[in-house]
């Protein structure tokens, strides 16, 4: 068990590069390629993105003008409410992600062929009680709310 933690650091900090490194090739800061990723084919409300991402209110309006401004979404208003607006990713570059994940998803996929169905589900249910673990500490971080907090500027 000892293994464990370091190595799951090592390969938590090697997906953050990686994904820094296709963030990098795209324009994007990091966390703006997170945020198209979760918002993906969905058509959701600042608010449900903010929820998702946990940013607050000003940052996810920072978000979207700058997804907007690199073409990756646009914002869309209700035909029946106008107040209400959704935030929808452009699929053309949605399929531009996709197309710079696809040789990491298929070195991914060979490795994965090598379990067997007993590995695989063991596999599944450790990545997903993680993330369920990551998103309970996420909430009891930021005392049971949804959207954080603004972080404190700090000096340097």
């Amino acid at each position: 068990m000892r293994i464990y933690i370091p190595l799951i650091q090592k390969f938590v900090a090697r997906v953050f590069l990686y994904h820094t490194g296709l963030s990098d090739q795209l324009g994007l800061h990091a966390s703006d390629l997170k945020a198209i990723q979760l918002l993906g084919t969905e058509a959701l409300s600042p608010g449900e993105l903010g929820a998702k991402t946990g940013l607050t209110g000003a940052a996810v309006t920072a978000l979207i003008d700058r997804l907007e401004q690199a073409g990756y979404a646009v914002r869309q208003r209700d035909r029946r409410d106008r107040r209400r607006v959704t935030v929808h990713a452009n699929p053309k570059k949605l399929g531009e992600i996709e197309r710079l994940y696809a040789p990491q998803h298929r070195r991914m996929s060979k490795l994965l062929a090598r379990c067997s169905e007993e590995e695989f589900r063991t596999i599944t249910d450790f990545l997903a009680q993680s993330t369920k673990m990551l998103e309970e500490a996420d909430r009891a971080r930021d005392g049971g709310r949804v959207e954080r907090p603004p972080r404190s500027k700090t000096k340097n």
